[in-house]
């Protein structure tokens, strides 16, 4: 049995139909949902739109704030002073319309740095919950909801064959957050949702809010792979002279914090000529791979990439010059042309990884956050 957040995403009134009706089918269930409030569509919103929200607050909705202006650059490469505004803007009209602000922070498009959670943490301290969010440089003692059970295929197409998956891989953890965008959603998608919705209850899960997660225990998971995946990445840290995350996002902060934690820092981060949007992360800096392809001594890689870009991103002919950490499942194969390469069909093993480390970040944020507040 799982604990499950329902997390929503883009709430504004020109969707308010498709949020209305997720919600009277989840209330009829007695399932909570969360909804991710776009601040601006609070701007001198009408009274229907705010009667229909607070409606649906006094039935057990939880809103949570998803930013002001939902860019791309909003919580990515904006500077501190405008992202402060866009959280404060939007935590505003939510308490000026409904008594209360936010107590859930959640990116547009789950863009974030850590200027993102310094400003949350310094300026926000009622943001006691970050969905997708890991606080790389140990700075905030908020709740960090990192674990995830994807079931759109992309976003707004509901694939049940895809959950299925995702769920088998999750599903021995205490909690984990499922992330929809209604607004998209055609009919069919709908039903599938429904469909996915009896299978999980089915299953014995529990749906709670981000509120109701943090009084909720998720200690006591264990996993047997742990010990060799921690062996493997130490070693690799040991035997190079320089190591690279290959990948400055999310993945790339979430490791960099989990392995910190245990005396390991890499050399830099690594991205693809072009994607550099920030010099640095953690403290540490942000190379394009052109920078570090004449880098001289054992030069090792760890990808910090979506388990589904591995073969895009890494089957490079460029990389085949240095060493890639995988865990053990991934084989090793020669190409056609005998460059050595890593067989990236089954990335299974890297995303039960990733999904360990976020598991041990959450947990270490839910003490941080008892701590706190004691």
């Amino acid at each position: 049995m799982s604990y499950i957040v329902l997390k929503f995403d883009d709430l504004t009134v020109e969707n308010l139909s498709y949020f209305a009706s997720l919600h009277e089918y989840c209330k009829s269930l007695d399932i909570p949902v969360c909804y991710g409030v776009i601040g601006k569509s609070l701007d001198d919103p009408s009274k229907e739109y705010v009667a229909a929200l607070r409606k649906m607050i006094e039935e057990g909705v939880e809103l949570w704030n998803h930013g002001y202006r939902h860019t791309e650059t909003e919580f990515s490469s904006n500077q501190t002073l405008l992202q402060e505004d866009s959280i404060k803007a939007t935590q505003n009209l939510l308490k000026e319309y409904f008594g209360r602000p936010g107590a859930t922070f959640g990116s547009p498009h789950n863009n974030s740095t850590e200027e993102t959670v310094s400003v949350l943490s310094e300026s926000f301290p009622e943001i006691t919950n970050y969905f997708y969010m890991v606080d790389g440089s140990g700075v905030s003692s908020a709740r960090q909801l990192l674990m995830r059970c994807n079931y759109e295929i992309t976003t707004g197409v509901v694939d049940l064959d895809f959950f299925r998956k995702e769920y088998d891989r999750i599903k021995d953890y205490p909690y984990f957050v499922m992330q929809g965008h209604p607004s998209f959603w055609r009919a069919e998608d709908f039903d599938r949702f429904k469909e996915m919705l009896s299978f999980l209850i089915a299953d014995g899960n529990e749906f709670v809010t981000t509120e109701e997660l943090g009084n909720k225990d998720i200690g006591g998971y264990t996993n047997s792979s742990v010990d060799s995946w921690m062996g493997s990445l130490e070693n690799f840290f040991v035997t190079h002279d320089k190591v690279f995350f290959y990948g400055a996002g999310e993945i790339g902060r979430e490791l960099y914090r989990f392995m910190s934690l245990r005396g390991f820092k890499p050399y830099g981060f690594v991205v693809s000529d072009g994607k550099r949007i920030i010099p640095d992360t953690c403290g540490v800096s942000v190379f394009e791979f052109s920078e570090i392809k004449n880098e001289v001594g054992e030069i090792g890689i760890v990808p910090t990439i979506l388990g589904r870009t591995h073969k895009q991103i890494l089957g490079s002919n460029d990389l085949s010059l240095f060493d890639i950490w995988m865990p053990s499942s991934v084989s090793m194969t020669l190409d056609v042309d005998n460059a050595s390469k890593i067989n990236y069909s089954d990335t299974l093993e890297y995303d039960r990884f990733i999904d360990y480390v976020r598991y041990d970040l959450s947990l270490l944020s839910w003490k941080n956050n008892l701590e706190v507040g004691k």
